[in-house]
């Protein structure tokens, strides 16, 4: 982050910030807000959460629960961290920055409990948080994560949409509403990264499916008390593990990943073509040939050209064009990938 964008967007912290006591995690699996996180979210449970659900739009809503859990501990958690000086901040300690994380985090815990409430009232399970881990030392690299799981987030909501496909009309208001905020705080984040908030014309919509697996990228396995009903995937990953940057004049022309290639998954499309599936903006699926290295479990493969902000991709023998079918097809994956 530049020291322009910095003074742009923020200022030295002038005095004690006292964090938050965010509410415990089962109050708010039950629909439950007190007026603590209200008052600093903006706003409280809604008065208009009777909306109707069943079969697929029912599996949406606990993946949006699972996700809205994750992004509720992630931004509580770096408040706690950010105020202790388990991150690291360098010069950068920001009042305003920090409120306005800390409204970002009651924003979440609110979408949990009304996601939660919707899911009570149509008498489906409701979905406790998991355990969270992160990798991060810094203030910049929970910005980057944090872009990654917002971006995932409200992906998640326009595929959701798209999957649903008009099916159940009474969910799209609600899920657009929570749209809307998610889009906001990531361009706030990204302003505080030195990124541009706005880089593409259109946001990335996403299967589901693969928005559940990049959830479960950062949840301690085995730690969910209830597991949301989508296909986990064997797992991608950059080779090496930090990939070319993206931006500017670096856009890589090709990258590599690696695998486990005894995933059962894997198996039975061993000796077919694998292709890397890409999503990015108000596109179909771009399909790139994976050139096997070696024995397996590692290949390279072209990137599509002139991506923008934050892009997806998993492994898949098929190319198909719908989001459902690209679902049901996927082999490896997903990553979320920082373009611009």
């Amino acid at each position: 982050m530049s020291s322009a964008m910095r003074a742009a967007t923020a200022f030295l912290l002038p005095f004690a910030y006292a964090a938050p006591t965010f509410p415990p995690p089962a109050e708010l699996t039950q629909g439950v807000v007190n007026t603590n996180i209200s008052s600093i979210a903006g706003g409280g449970l809604p008065n208009n959460t009777a909306a109707v659900a069943t079969g697929a739009a029912i599996t949406g809503l606990q993946l949006l629960a699972s996700l809205e859990n994750l992004e509720a501990f992630f931004y509580s958690d770096a408040i706690q961290n950010l105020t202790s000086g388990v991150y690291s901040t360098s010069d950068v300690l920001l009042n305003d920055s920090l409120e306005i994380i800390e409204k970002i985090a009651a924003q979440e815990e609110i979408h949990v409990a009304t996601v939660s409430a919707v899911l009570l009232l149509n008498s489906a399970p409701a979905v406790p948080p998991c355990n969270y881990t992160f990798s991060i030392e810094t203030f910049d690299d929970f910005l980057a994560i944090a872009n990654l799981i917002t971006s995932t987030n409200f992906g998640s909501v326009i595929g959701l949409q798209q999957q649903l496909d008009g099916s159940t009309p009474a969910l799209d208001p609600a899920t657009t509403a929570i749209l809307g905020v998610e889009t906001r705080h990531d361009a706030f984040l990204r302003i505080l990264q030195g990124a541009i908030p706005n880089p593409a014309p259109f946001d990335t919509a996403i299967p589901i499916g693969w928005a559940y697996n990049i959830g479960l990228q950062y949840t301690v396995p085995g730690s969910c008390p209830v597991e949301v009903p989508l296909p986990t995937y064997p797992q991608l990953s950059f080779d090496p593990a930090v990939p070319t940057p993206f931006a500017g004049s670096s856009y890589p022309s090709t990258i590599s990943f690696s695998w486990n290639d005894e995933e059962a998954w894997v198996k039975r499309e061993q000796g077919n073509q694998l292709y890397a599936a890409w999503l990015n903006q108000y596109n179909l699926p771009m399909y790139t040939p994976v050139t096997i290295n070696g024995k397996g479990g590692s290949g390279t493969t072209s990137v599509p050209k002139s991506m923008q902000a934050v892009a997806f991709v998993a492994l898949t023998a098929l190319q198909p064009s719908g989001f459902t079918d690209l679902q049901d097809a996927t082999l490896v994956g997903p990553l979320a990938i920082a373009v611009s």
